[in-house]
């Protein structure tokens, strides 16, 4: 049985991605790990080769970076690029701000085993730690609102599964999605931990604001600095209190996989330095702005959703 691991990074650095840890935490599970180095304005592309030169094991793709569409969709076409390029029985997906716990390689080798000649089963699944404000707070499971709690990160690599959407799910070659609901999934009983939110409060606001540019019309990202200067989706939800998080002690290291036990160790900050951060704007001339930044929000969303049934439709009568 081989596996291979795959990812795709761009501005890893710029961004705050712990990818080379990310990597590591992977690598003891794959005979190979394929990582597609897109378009970077950092040293992303640097960090890559030093780690690569240093393991035999990774092979490193580069890509361009030209997002066409506002939807994310630029996420699962870099990832689609590495599936293509994986050669194992199965491919282990770790996005560039997730890490695996070396307590769970032996149960996950020992399901893909048992599993390696059903060939009905296409993806594995993982529960999800959500780390928030740092190292040591994380969402609790009963927190649904802005975490998923599981997800397909191992696939069968036979040809028939690929990235869909934003790179969060696979789907296979008849469109349907790979979960355990559609029975084609079964669960690792393995935790991915999820690090994409342990930031402190400038590095998630910096953060926050550039991947609105993948999902958002610039005009929205205008309106919302208007309102807010900040995402107003989220600003009661994630500056008022935190009783939705779990606490870790800082002693107890051994809670997170072993590259990122560092960076934990050397968090300077506090989940609770957030609440001061960015304050929640009140009052009616916010509560107009809001009411404007929400209509128009919603049109241009209908219109954009409107254009594509159009051209759906026409593409399917070309047919």
């Amino acid at each position: 049985m081989r596996i291979s691991g795959f990812t795709f990074i761009r501005n890893g650095t710029l961004m705050g991605y712990p990818f080379i840890e990310s990597i590591k935490s992977a690598l003891p599970l794959c005979d190979e790990f394929i990582a597609v180095a897109c378009e970077s304005s950092d040293n992303t592309k640097q960090k890559l080769e030093e780690l690569s030169d240093e393991n035999p094991k990774i092979k490193i793709i580069y890509s361009d970076w030209n997002v066409k569409r506002k939807s994310g969709a630029i996420l699962s076409e870099k990832t689609n690029i590495a599936i293509k390029n994986i050669s194992g029985d199965y491919g282990l997906y770790i996005q560039c701000d997730e890490g695996l716990h070396e307590k769970d390689y032996e149960g996950i080798i020992e399901t893909l085993e048992r599993n390696l000649n059903n060939n009905e089963i296409k993806g594995f699944v993982f529960d999800y730690i959500h780390f928030f404000g740092g190292y040591f707070s994380y969402a609790k499971k009963t927190e649904k609102k802005f975490f998923y709690d599981k997800e397909v990160r191992i696939i069968r690599n036979d040809g028939t599964v690929f990235s869909w959407g934003d790179a969060m799910g696979f789907k296979d070659i008849n469109g349907m999605k790979i979960n355990i609901e559609n029975k084609n999934a079964v669960e690792l009983n393995a935790r991915v931990y999820h690090y994409g939110r342990a930031k402190n409060p400038i590095g998630m606001y910096n953060k926050d604001k550039e991947m609105e540019r993948l999902y958002n019309h610039n005009i929205i990202n205008t309106l919302k600095n208007w309102v807010s200067n900040y995402s107003p989706r989220v600003d009661k939800y994630i500056y008022s209190d935190f009783n939705w998080l779990e606490r870790i002690d800082r002693n107890n290291l051994g809670f997170h996989p072993a590259p990122f036990r560092e960076l934990a160790r050397m968090q300077d900050w506090d989940v609770d330095d957030f609440k001061m951060f960015r304050k929640e704007k009140k009052g009616i001339k916010q509560f107009f702005r809001m009411i404007v930044y929400k209509m128009v929000k919603d049109v241009i969303n209908e219109t954009s959703n409107a254009i594509k049934k159009i051209l759906s439709l026409l593409n399917n009568n070309k047919i």
